[in-house]
C-alpha cells in the first residue's frame, strides 16, 4: 500500500510538473507586428481585384488571417492617421490634425503628453521597435526613441527617397529628406534601396528578440513618392504600361510585395506566436496633383489620399494570427486603426492609457461578440467632415481644384460603396441626426496645433512652405 501511494504521489508529481510547460503557450505573450504602407492604392493589390501586377504575398497575408472589409485609418493623411494608430484614439484630440511640417519645431509632432503603443508595450516587457516613416516630430523630444521605442531605424519626417547612396550627402527637409536614414539618433551613409533595407532591420530585430516578446512597428515609405524604379524590378512592369508616375508607383508596389513575402516567411518560420496587422496608412493619392501624387487606384471607392471620401479613409486591413484567428474570413463591421492598440494591450496584459477610443477586436473577428465594434466612426480634417452610423455615412468633403466643401452629403454605403448617389434631400432626419453626432463627437476635439498647407487648411498662410532641405554636415 505504501509502495502504491508513493508509485501516485510521483506520478500526480510528473503530471503536475509537466502542466505549467504544456500550459505555457497559450498565456505566453504574443509578438506584435503591424506592418504600414504609405499611400497604397486601394484597388492595386491582387485581393481587392488589382491586375496590373501580382501582389501574392500581400494576398496571402490576407488569406492568412481576417479581412477587415470595412477597415478604416483615422484620418486621410499620413502623419495624422499614423498619430490615431500610434494613441489608439483620434489625433483631433490632442491637435495633430495636419501633417507637422511647419511651425515651432519643439511643437511639431504627436504631443509630448500622448503615450504610444510603444509606450505601454514596453512596460508590459516588449522589446520594442520602429522600422521605416515616422512623421510624428522631428526634433530630439519628438524621436522615436522618445516615445517608447528600444530601437529606431528609418527617417524622421513625411517622404524620403528610396535608392540610397553613400557617398551622397544627406539632406533634411521637414516635409521630405534625402540620403537620411537614421540608426538610433545617428544619421547613417548607406547603398540600398529603403524597402530592402527596412526588411533586413526588421528581420534583424525579430531575430535578435526571439528570447522575449517584441512589438515591431514596419512603416515602408513604399509606395509614397518619390516614384523611383530600382534596377532590379525594371524588368517586372508590365510593358503596356507606359507612364512614368505609374510604372514609377509599380515598380514601389511589386517591392512591397516582395518585402512582405521575406517578412512573413521569417514569422511563419520563427516566431509563429505573432499577431500581424496591415494597413495603409490612407487612400491612393490619385489626384493629380494634390498629396504627393503616385497614381494609386482607389476603385470602388470614390475619392482619394485627403478627402473624406471613402477613397481617403477605408484601406486595405488585415488582421493575422495563425491558431487564434480564422484564416481565409471576412469581417464587414466598421474597424479602425485605433483599435490596433487595445487589442495590443489586450493580448499582452498591458495597461491602457487613459481616453482610449479603439476597441479589443478579438472578441469581434472570433466571434465571441456579434455586435459592431463602434456604433459610430467620425473624422475631421480641417474643413472635411464625416461620420459614419451602420451603413449610413454623412460626408462633407473638400473639391481641391475648386477648393469648395460640398457640404453635407449622406450615402448608404450598403448599396453604394462608391458614395455615387446622395440621399441628404431624400432623408433630411437622417442628415440631422448624424450631423448632430458629429458636432457632439467634434465638441471634444481640438483646434489644430499647427497648419497644414493651403490644399487641406484654408485657414493656413498663403505659401506656407515646407522648412527647405539643409544639407546636414
Amino acid at each position: 500500500m505504501k509502495r502504491l501511494a508513493l508509485f501516485l504521489f510521483a506520478l500526480c508529481s510528473t503530471l503536475f510538473a509537466a502542466q505549467p510547460d504544456s500550459a505555457k503557450a497559450p498565456t505566453d505573450k504574443p509578438n506584435i507586428l503591424v506592418i504600414i504602407a504609405d499611400d497604397l492604392g486601394y484597388a492595386d493589390i491582387g485581393v481587392h481585384c488589382g491586375k496590373e501586377v501580382p501582389t501574392p504575398n500581400i494576398d496571402a497575408l490576407a488569406a492568412s488571417g481576417v479581412r477587415c472589409t470595412n477597415g478604416y485609418v483615422t484620418a486621410p493623411y499620413c502623419s495624422p492617421s499614423r498619430a490615431g494608430f500610434l494613441t489608439g484614439k483620434s489625433q483631433t484630440r490632442f491637435g495633430h490634425e495636419f501633417n507637422p511640417h511647419v511651425g515651432d519645431e519643439a511643437k511639431l509632432g504627436l504631443p509630448l503628453d500622448q503615450r504610444t503603443i510603444a509606450n505601454v508595450l514596453h512596460d508590459a516587457g516588449y522589446a520594442t521597435a520602429l522600422v521605416g516613416k515616422w512623421h510624428q516630430g522631428f526634433d530630439a523630444a519628438h524621436h522615436p526613441q522618445s516615445r517608447g521605442f528600444d530601437e529606431f531605424f528609418g527617417f524622421l519626417v513625411g517622404g524620403h527617397n528610396f535608392l540610397l547612396h553613400k557617398d551622397a550627402e544627406p539632406e533634411f527637409g521637414s516635409a521630405h529628406s534625402h540620403d537620411m536614414i537614421y540608426r538610433g539618433r545617428e544619421v547613417q551613409h548607406l547603398d540600398g534601396y529603403t524597402t530592402d533595407l527596412f526588411t533586413d532591420e526588421a528581420l534583424g530585430f525579430m531575430n535578435r528578440n526571439a528570447a522575449k516578446p517584441w512589438f515591431l512597428y514596419l512603416a515602408y515609405n513604399a509606395v509614397h513618392t518619390p516614384l523611383e524604379i530600382a534596377e532590379k524590378l525594371k524588368s517586372r512592369i508590365p510593358a503596356p504600361v507606359t507612364d512614368e508616375n505609374r510604372r514609377g508607383y509599380l515598380s514601389l508596389l511589386l517591392g512591397l510585395d516582395d518585402a512582405i513575402g521575406r517578412v512573413m516567411a521569417e514569422v511563419k518560420a520563427k516566431h509563429p506566436n505573432t499577431l500581424v496587422f496591415f494597413f495603409s496608412d490612407n487612400g491612393g493619392s490619385g489626384r493629380k496633383p494634390f498629396f504627393a501624387y503616385n497614381t494609386g487606384i482607389n476603385t470602388p471607392l470614390r475619392g482619394d489620399k485627403g478627402q473624406t471620401l471613402e477613397g481617403g479613409i477605408r484601406v486595405p486591413f488585415f488582421v493575422s494570427w495563425p491558431g487564434q484567428l480564422p484564416a481565409g474570413k471576412t469581417y464587414d463591421y466598421p474597424v479602425s486603426a485605433m483599435d490596433v492598440l487595445p487589442t495590443a494591450c489586450a493580448i499582452a496584459n498591458a495597461k491602457q492609457p487613459d481616453g482610449i477610443e479603439g476597441v479589443n477586436l478579438l472578441p469581434h473577428l472570433i466571434g465571441e461578440k456579434a455586435a459592431a465594434p463602434h456604433e459610430t466612426l467620425a473624422w475631421r480634417f480641417g474643413p472635411q467632415k464625416a461620420i459614419r452610423r451602420g451603413n449610413w455615412k454623412l460626408v462633407d468633403v473638400r473639391d481641391m481644384e475648386a477648393k469648395t466643401q460640398s457640404g453635407w452629403q449622406l450615402y448608404d454605403l450598403s448599396t453604394d460603396i462608391g458614395e455615387t448617389k446622395n440621399l441628404a434631400v431624400e432623408k433630411p432626419e437622417l442628415v440631422a441626426a448624424l450631423s448632430k453626432a458629429w458636432e457632439d463627437w467634434n465638441s471634444k476635439n481640438m483646434a489644430p496645433q499647427w497648419h497644414g498647407s493651403p490644399n487641406e487648411d484654408p485657414t493656413a498662410p498663403a505659401k506656407p512652405a515646407a522648412k527647405a532641405r539643409q544639407k546636414k554636415k
